[in-house]
Protein backbone atom coordinates (compact mmCIF):
# COMPACT_ATOMS: atom_id res chain seq x y z
CA UNK A 1 0.00 0.00 0.00
CA UNK A 2 1.46 3.82 -0.98
CA UNK A 3 2.55 4.95 2.50
CA UNK A 4 0.41 8.41 1.48
CA UNK A 5 -3.15 5.80 1.42
CA UNK A 6 -1.79 4.08 4.31
CA UNK A 7 -1.97 7.40 6.06
CA UNK A 8 -5.49 8.39 4.87
CA UNK A 9 -6.59 5.29 5.89
CA UNK A 10 -5.18 5.94 9.14
CA UNK A 11 -7.19 9.45 9.59
CA UNK A 12 -10.37 8.21 8.55
CA UNK A 13 -10.60 5.06 11.51
CA UNK A 14 -9.10 7.43 14.00
CA UNK A 15 -12.54 9.39 12.34
CA UNK A 16 -14.44 6.65 13.77
CA UNK A 17 -15.18 4.49 17.04
CA UNK A 18 -11.88 2.36 17.44
CA UNK A 19 -13.32 -1.10 17.30
CA UNK A 20 -12.53 -4.66 19.16
CA UNK A 21 -9.32 -6.24 18.65
CA UNK A 22 -9.33 -8.43 15.28
CA UNK A 23 -9.83 -12.18 15.37
CA UNK A 24 -7.87 -12.29 12.70
CA UNK A 25 -4.42 -10.79 13.44
CA UNK A 26 -1.31 -12.25 12.00
CA UNK A 27 0.31 -14.77 14.55
CA UNK A 28 3.29 -13.02 14.89
CA UNK A 29 1.10 -9.67 16.50
CA UNK A 30 -1.36 -12.00 18.18
CA UNK A 31 2.27 -13.97 20.07
CA UNK A 32 3.60 -10.79 20.72
CA UNK A 33 0.38 -8.97 22.09
CA UNK A 34 -0.22 -12.51 24.39
CA UNK A 35 3.36 -12.20 25.91
CA UNK A 36 3.20 -8.32 26.82
CA UNK A 37 -0.23 -8.96 28.30
CA UNK A 38 0.86 -12.20 30.52
CA UNK A 39 3.97 -10.39 31.60
CA UNK A 40 2.60 -6.55 32.59
CA UNK A 41 -1.14 -7.70 32.64
CA UNK A 42 -2.35 -11.30 33.33
CA UNK A 43 -5.45 -10.03 35.95
CA UNK A 44 -7.55 -7.78 34.08
CA UNK A 45 -9.10 -7.07 37.13
CA UNK A 46 -6.05 -5.09 38.61
CA UNK A 47 -4.30 -3.93 34.87
CA UNK A 48 -5.41 -2.81 31.76
CA UNK A 49 -3.97 -3.98 28.36
CA UNK A 50 -6.29 -3.59 25.72
CA UNK A 51 -4.62 -2.53 22.51
CA UNK A 52 -6.57 -2.59 18.95
CA UNK A 53 -4.61 -3.00 16.28
CA UNK A 54 -5.80 -2.39 12.30
CA UNK A 55 -3.27 -4.40 10.37
CA UNK A 56 -2.46 -4.09 6.46
CA UNK A 57 0.62 -6.15 5.47
CA UNK A 58 3.87 -4.28 7.59
CA UNK A 59 1.66 -0.88 8.57
CA UNK A 60 -0.11 -0.78 11.75
CA UNK A 61 -2.57 1.31 13.82
CA UNK A 62 -2.47 1.05 17.20
CA UNK A 63 -5.00 2.01 19.39
CA UNK A 64 -6.43 1.25 23.10
CA UNK A 65 -5.22 1.67 26.10
CA UNK A 66 -3.13 0.13 28.83
CA UNK A 67 -1.95 1.04 32.82
CA UNK A 68 1.49 0.00 32.12
CA UNK A 69 3.56 2.34 30.33
CA UNK A 70 6.17 -0.64 30.29
CA UNK A 71 3.40 -2.57 28.21
CA UNK A 72 3.54 0.10 25.66
CA UNK A 73 6.88 0.59 25.24
CA UNK A 74 7.39 -3.14 24.84
CA UNK A 75 4.78 -3.35 22.85
CA UNK A 76 6.03 -0.97 20.20
CA UNK A 77 9.64 -2.57 20.42
CA UNK A 78 8.46 -6.01 19.84
CA UNK A 79 6.20 -4.79 16.73
CA UNK A 80 9.09 -3.02 15.07
CA UNK A 81 11.48 -5.71 15.89
CA UNK A 82 9.06 -7.95 13.70
CA UNK A 83 9.38 -5.13 10.68
CA UNK A 84 5.79 -3.07 11.03
CA UNK A 85 5.51 0.33 10.53
CA UNK A 86 3.35 2.03 13.49
CA UNK A 87 1.60 4.49 13.65
CA UNK A 88 0.04 4.58 17.27
CA UNK A 89 -2.59 6.60 19.49
CA UNK A 90 -2.17 3.70 22.66
CA UNK A 91 -3.12 5.94 25.33
CA UNK A 92 -1.15 4.83 28.92
CA UNK A 93 -3.72 5.39 31.90
CA UNK A 94 -4.33 7.62 33.65
CA UNK A 95 -1.29 10.18 31.83
CA UNK A 96 -3.00 10.83 29.15
CA UNK A 97 -6.72 10.93 30.41
CA UNK A 98 -6.84 14.52 30.61
CA UNK A 99 -7.98 14.64 34.35
CA UNK A 100 -5.50 17.32 35.18
CA UNK A 101 -4.67 17.88 38.98
CA UNK A 102 -7.63 15.66 40.24
CA UNK A 103 -6.14 12.20 39.98
CA UNK A 104 -6.74 11.09 42.92
CA UNK A 105 -9.92 10.38 45.01
CA UNK A 106 -11.47 9.86 48.62
CA UNK A 107 -14.63 7.57 49.12
CA UNK A 108 -16.95 10.08 50.80
CA UNK A 109 -19.99 7.61 51.43
CA UNK A 110 -20.09 4.69 54.05
CA UNK A 111 -19.50 2.18 51.00
CA UNK A 112 -19.49 2.90 47.58
CA UNK A 113 -20.35 0.10 44.34
CA UNK A 114 -17.50 -0.39 41.96
CA UNK A 115 -19.06 -1.60 38.67
CA UNK A 116 -17.85 -3.40 35.66
CA UNK A 117 -18.93 -0.88 33.71
CA UNK A 118 -19.89 2.86 34.10
CA UNK A 119 -23.49 2.19 34.09
CA UNK A 120 -25.85 1.16 36.80
CA UNK A 121 -27.02 -1.89 35.13
CA UNK A 122 -23.25 -2.96 34.76
CA UNK A 123 -22.25 -5.98 37.46
CA UNK A 124 -21.09 -5.25 40.75
CA UNK A 125 -17.59 -6.36 40.98
CA UNK A 126 -15.83 -4.72 44.68
CA UNK A 127 -17.09 -1.89 46.96
CA UNK A 128 -14.66 0.84 48.62
CA UNK A 129 -15.08 2.52 51.89
CA UNK A 130 -15.67 5.86 53.28
CA UNK A 131 -12.02 7.42 53.89
CA UNK A 132 -10.05 5.32 51.38
CA UNK A 133 -8.10 6.63 48.57
CA UNK A 134 -8.45 5.68 45.26
CA UNK A 135 -6.18 6.23 41.80
CA UNK A 136 -8.65 7.79 39.49
CA UNK A 137 -7.63 6.20 36.00
CA UNK A 138 -9.77 7.72 33.72
CA UNK A 139 -13.36 9.94 33.40
CA UNK A 140 -16.07 9.07 30.83
CA UNK A 141 -19.50 9.15 32.49
CA UNK A 142 -18.61 8.15 35.56
CA UNK A 143 -15.04 7.48 36.85
CA UNK A 144 -12.88 4.54 36.63
CA UNK A 145 -10.52 3.90 39.85
CA UNK A 146 -8.05 1.70 41.62
CA UNK A 147 -8.77 1.16 44.70
CA UNK A 148 -5.77 0.81 47.40
CA UNK A 149 -5.56 -3.45 46.95
CA UNK A 150 -4.96 -2.90 43.03
CA UNK A 151 -8.81 -3.82 41.72
CA UNK A 152 -10.21 -1.52 39.24
CA UNK A 153 -14.00 -0.30 38.65
CA UNK A 154 -15.98 2.29 37.46
CA UNK A 155 -17.94 4.19 40.01
CA UNK A 156 -20.51 7.60 39.77
CA UNK A 157 -19.06 10.37 40.41
CA UNK A 158 -20.96 11.71 43.58
CA UNK A 159 -19.33 8.87 45.72
CA UNK A 160 -16.10 9.82 45.40
CA UNK A 161 -13.81 13.48 46.66
CA UNK A 162 -11.42 14.26 43.11
CA UNK A 163 -8.52 15.43 45.04
CA UNK A 164 -5.08 16.66 43.76
CA UNK A 165 -2.00 14.59 44.77
CA UNK A 166 -1.11 16.85 47.52
CA UNK A 167 -4.81 16.91 48.70
CA UNK A 168 -4.27 13.14 49.37
CA UNK A 169 -1.04 13.80 51.13
CA UNK A 170 -2.54 16.12 53.22
CA UNK A 171 -5.53 13.86 54.04
CA UNK A 172 -3.05 10.79 54.98
CA UNK A 173 -1.24 12.93 57.23
CA UNK A 174 -4.10 14.63 59.10
CA UNK A 175 -5.52 13.08 62.26
CA UNK A 176 -8.24 10.27 62.02
CA UNK A 177 -10.88 8.06 63.74
CA UNK A 178 -11.97 5.04 62.81
CA UNK A 179 -15.46 3.67 63.15
CA UNK A 180 -15.12 -0.16 65.34
CA UNK A 181 -18.58 -0.70 65.74
CA UNK A 182 -19.75 -2.50 62.89
CA UNK A 183 -22.39 0.32 62.02
CA UNK A 184 -23.32 3.93 63.16
CA UNK A 185 -24.11 7.46 62.75
CA UNK A 186 -22.68 10.54 62.36
CA UNK A 187 -24.95 13.31 63.66
CA UNK A 188 -24.89 17.21 63.27
CA UNK A 189 -24.64 17.97 66.93
CA UNK A 190 -24.91 15.84 69.94
CA UNK A 191 -28.40 16.84 71.17
CA UNK A 192 -30.82 14.02 70.88
CA UNK A 193 -32.80 15.65 68.18
CA UNK A 194 -29.54 16.02 65.90
CA UNK A 195 -30.02 15.51 62.42
CA UNK A 196 -28.05 12.43 60.61
CA UNK A 197 -25.09 13.89 58.29
CA UNK A 198 -24.43 9.60 57.27
CA UNK A 199 -24.19 6.09 58.12
CA UNK A 200 -21.00 4.49 58.84
CA UNK A 201 -19.66 1.08 58.80
CA UNK A 202 -16.82 -0.74 60.72
CA UNK A 203 -13.27 0.31 58.59
CA UNK A 204 -14.64 4.47 57.86
CA UNK A 205 -12.09 6.80 58.76
CA UNK A 206 -12.92 10.51 58.99
CA UNK A 207 -10.60 13.18 59.50
CA UNK A 208 -10.76 14.67 63.28
CA UNK A 209 -11.10 18.15 64.14
CA UNK A 210 -12.14 18.11 67.99
CA UNK A 211 -12.49 16.17 71.08
CA UNK A 212 -15.83 16.43 72.97
CA UNK A 213 -16.71 14.84 76.29
CA UNK A 214 -18.56 11.81 74.38
CA UNK A 215 -17.97 12.64 71.20
CA UNK A 216 -15.37 13.71 68.42
CA UNK A 217 -16.14 16.63 66.00
CA UNK A 218 -14.99 15.22 62.67
CA UNK A 219 -15.16 16.01 58.76
CA UNK A 220 -15.37 14.24 55.62
CA UNK A 221 -13.58 14.03 52.53
CA UNK A 222 -15.97 16.58 50.85
CA UNK A 223 -15.60 19.19 53.77
CA UNK A 224 -19.27 18.00 55.90
CA UNK A 225 -19.09 18.12 59.36
CA UNK A 226 -20.55 15.95 62.10
CA UNK A 227 -20.17 14.38 65.36
CA UNK A 228 -19.27 11.05 65.89
CA UNK A 229 -19.99 9.22 69.53
CA UNK A 230 -16.66 7.53 71.08
CA UNK A 231 -18.40 4.36 71.83
CA UNK A 232 -18.25 3.50 68.14
CA UNK A 233 -14.79 4.59 67.26
CA UNK A 234 -11.51 5.50 68.20
CA UNK A 235 -8.58 7.59 67.26
CA UNK A 236 -7.05 6.45 64.61
CA UNK A 237 -3.71 6.43 65.91
CA UNK A 238 -4.12 4.65 69.24
CA UNK A 239 -6.35 2.09 67.57
CA UNK A 240 -3.01 1.19 65.68
CA UNK A 241 -0.89 0.86 69.09
CA UNK A 242 -4.28 -1.54 70.42
CA UNK A 243 -4.75 -3.51 67.82
CA UNK A 244 -4.38 -7.14 68.44
CA UNK A 245 -3.72 -9.12 65.14
CA UNK A 246 -3.32 -12.50 66.36
CA UNK A 247 -5.38 -15.24 65.04
CA UNK A 248 -7.66 -15.35 68.01
CA UNK A 249 -8.59 -11.89 67.62
CA UNK A 250 -9.05 -12.15 64.14
CA UNK A 251 -11.47 -14.30 64.17
CA UNK A 252 -13.36 -13.19 67.33
CA UNK A 253 -14.20 -10.04 64.69
CA UNK A 254 -15.19 -12.41 62.34
CA UNK A 255 -17.97 -14.27 64.50
CA UNK A 256 -18.97 -10.15 65.26
CA UNK A 257 -20.22 -10.44 61.71
CA UNK A 258 -22.14 -14.02 62.00
CA UNK A 259 -25.56 -13.53 59.97
CA UNK A 260 -24.12 -11.11 57.86
CA UNK A 261 -26.15 -11.30 54.52
CA UNK A 262 -23.90 -12.60 51.28
CA UNK A 263 -23.65 -9.80 48.91
CA UNK A 264 -22.05 -10.68 45.91
CA UNK A 265 -19.07 -7.95 45.51
CA UNK A 266 -19.85 -6.57 49.10
CA UNK A 267 -17.45 -5.34 51.26
CA UNK A 268 -18.85 -4.05 54.85
CA UNK A 269 -21.12 -5.09 57.18
CA UNK A 270 -23.91 -4.24 55.28
CA UNK A 271 -23.11 -7.81 53.19
CA UNK A 272 -20.16 -9.38 51.60
CA UNK A 273 -19.08 -12.07 49.67
CA UNK A 274 -16.96 -14.83 50.56
CA UNK A 275 -13.52 -12.63 49.37
CA UNK A 276 -15.09 -9.37 50.95
CA UNK A 277 -15.90 -11.11 54.12
CA UNK A 278 -12.09 -12.39 54.67
CA UNK A 279 -11.08 -8.74 53.06
CA UNK A 280 -13.40 -6.80 55.60
CA UNK A 281 -12.37 -8.38 58.21
CA UNK A 282 -8.99 -8.33 57.70
CA UNK A 283 -9.65 -4.48 56.93
CA UNK A 284 -10.94 -3.98 60.50
CA UNK A 285 -7.54 -5.13 61.60
CA UNK A 286 -5.89 -2.70 59.25
CA UNK A 287 -4.66 -5.09 56.87
CA UNK A 288 -5.44 -5.68 53.23
CA UNK A 289 -5.24 -8.45 51.08
CA UNK A 290 -5.96 -9.00 47.72
CA UNK A 291 -9.44 -8.80 46.75
CA UNK A 292 -10.75 -12.02 45.51
CA UNK A 293 -10.40 -15.32 46.41
CA UNK A 294 -8.41 -16.45 42.74
CA UNK A 295 -5.92 -13.91 43.98
CA UNK A 296 -6.00 -14.51 47.85
CA UNK A 297 -5.08 -17.90 47.51
CA UNK A 298 -1.35 -16.86 46.06
CA UNK A 299 -0.44 -15.13 48.71
CA UNK A 300 1.30 -16.41 52.34
CA UNK A 301 2.94 -20.05 52.60
CA UNK A 302 0.23 -22.76 50.53
CA UNK A 303 -0.54 -26.09 52.89
CA UNK A 304 -1.23 -29.13 51.37
CA UNK A 305 -4.80 -30.48 53.93
CA UNK A 306 -4.30 -34.05 55.22
CA UNK A 307 -6.18 -34.39 58.31
CA UNK A 308 -6.72 -30.79 59.75
CA UNK A 309 -3.81 -31.09 61.46
CA UNK A 310 -1.43 -29.35 60.01
CA UNK A 311 -3.73 -26.09 59.80
CA UNK A 312 -3.44 -23.43 62.49
CA UNK A 313 -6.46 -21.28 63.41
CA UNK A 314 -6.48 -17.72 61.22
CA UNK A 315 -5.41 -19.86 58.22
CA UNK A 316 -7.65 -19.53 54.78
CA UNK A 317 -8.68 -22.33 53.66
CA UNK A 318 -9.54 -22.05 49.39
CA UNK A 319 -12.49 -24.02 47.63
CA UNK A 320 -13.27 -24.74 44.30
CA UNK A 321 -12.63 -27.43 41.82
CA UNK A 322 -9.68 -29.40 40.26
CA UNK A 323 -9.24 -30.92 36.63
CA UNK A 324 -8.95 -34.80 37.08
CA UNK A 325 -6.89 -34.73 33.61
CA UNK A 326 -4.29 -31.45 34.42
CA UNK A 327 -4.82 -31.26 37.77
CA UNK A 328 -5.34 -27.47 37.15
CA UNK A 329 -7.06 -25.85 40.19
CA UNK A 330 -10.08 -23.07 39.89
CA UNK A 331 -10.21 -20.66 43.29
CA UNK A 332 -13.83 -19.93 43.73
CA UNK A 333 -14.46 -19.57 47.91
CA UNK A 334 -13.15 -18.65 50.69
CA UNK A 335 -12.93 -18.52 54.71
CA UNK A 336 -11.30 -18.94 57.77
CA UNK A 337 -10.30 -22.02 59.54
CA UNK A 338 -11.33 -21.78 62.80
CA UNK A 339 -9.69 -24.98 64.40
CA UNK A 340 -11.02 -28.34 65.30
CA UNK A 341 -12.38 -28.92 61.69
CA UNK A 342 -14.59 -25.83 61.99
CA UNK A 343 -14.76 -23.00 59.45
CA UNK A 344 -16.71 -19.37 58.94
CA UNK A 345 -17.17 -18.23 55.95
CA UNK A 346 -19.66 -16.46 53.52
CA UNK A 347 -22.14 -18.60 51.57
CA UNK A 348 -26.00 -17.38 51.80
CA UNK A 349 -24.74 -15.52 55.25
CA UNK A 350 -21.88 -15.64 57.93
CA UNK A 351 -21.75 -18.94 59.54
CA UNK A 352 -19.57 -21.66 60.79
CA UNK A 353 -19.23 -24.69 59.52
CA UNK A 354 -17.59 -27.88 59.85
CA UNK A 355 -16.07 -30.51 58.42
CA UNK A 356 -16.69 -33.39 60.40
CA UNK A 357 -19.60 -35.78 59.76
CA UNK A 358 -20.64 -36.32 63.05
CA UNK A 359 -20.96 -32.56 63.66
CA UNK A 360 -25.12 -30.76 63.55
CA UNK A 361 -23.12 -28.35 61.49
CA UNK A 362 -21.42 -31.07 59.20
CA UNK A 363 -20.90 -29.17 55.34
CA UNK A 364 -20.59 -32.01 52.97
CA UNK A 365 -20.91 -29.83 49.56
CA UNK A 366 -17.48 -27.68 50.80
CA UNK A 367 -15.65 -30.51 52.32
CA UNK A 368 -15.81 -31.95 48.75
CA UNK A 369 -14.46 -28.85 47.08
CA UNK A 370 -11.92 -27.99 49.57
CA UNK A 371 -8.41 -27.37 48.18
CA UNK A 372 -5.90 -26.47 50.03
CA UNK A 373 -5.05 -23.59 52.81
CA UNK A 374 -2.89 -20.42 53.01
CA UNK A 375 -1.19 -19.67 56.36
CA UNK A 376 -1.13 -15.40 55.51
CA UNK A 377 -0.73 -13.73 59.13
CA UNK A 378 2.75 -14.16 59.69
CA UNK A 379 3.32 -12.51 55.91
CA UNK A 380 2.22 -8.95 56.66
CA UNK A 381 4.41 -6.11 55.32
CA UNK A 382 6.72 -9.32 53.81
CA UNK A 383 4.40 -9.85 50.95
CA UNK A 384 3.51 -7.90 47.59
CA UNK A 385 0.00 -7.82 48.39
CA UNK A 386 0.01 -8.13 51.76
CA UNK A 387 0.06 -4.69 53.60
CA UNK A 388 -1.08 -2.84 56.72
CA UNK A 389 -2.46 0.62 55.67
CA UNK A 390 0.49 2.37 56.83
CA UNK A 391 2.59 0.68 54.80
CA UNK A 392 0.24 1.23 52.08
CA UNK A 393 1.03 3.58 49.02
CA UNK A 394 -2.07 4.47 48.70
CA UNK A 395 -2.17 5.67 52.19
CA UNK A 396 1.50 7.47 52.23
CA UNK A 397 2.02 11.14 53.21
CA UNK A 398 4.32 10.92 50.06
CA UNK A 399 2.26 9.44 47.27
CA UNK A 400 4.05 8.24 43.64
CA UNK A 401 2.87 9.19 40.28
Amino acid sequence: MNKYIFILTIFLVFSLPILAQSADLPTEVSDVHNIIKQKYAPDSRTAIFKPTYTVDGKNILLGGQTTSDEARTELLSALKAKGYNILTSLKVLPQESGLGETCWGIVKNSVCNLRSAADYGAENVTQAQMGMPVRIIQKDKWLQVQTCDNYLGWVENAAIERVSKTQLEDWNKADKVVVTALWGQVFTTTGKNAQSVSDVVAGNRLKLLAKKKKHYMVEYPDGRRGYISKAICQELSQWRKDLDNSAEAILETSRRMTGIPYLWAGFSPKGVDCSGFVRTVLYMHDIIIPRDASQMCHTGQRIEIGDFSELKPGDLLFFGSRNKETGKERVSHVGFYIGGKRFIHSLGNVHENSFDPASPIYDEYNLNRLLFASRILPYINKQPGLNTTDKNPYYSTQLKD
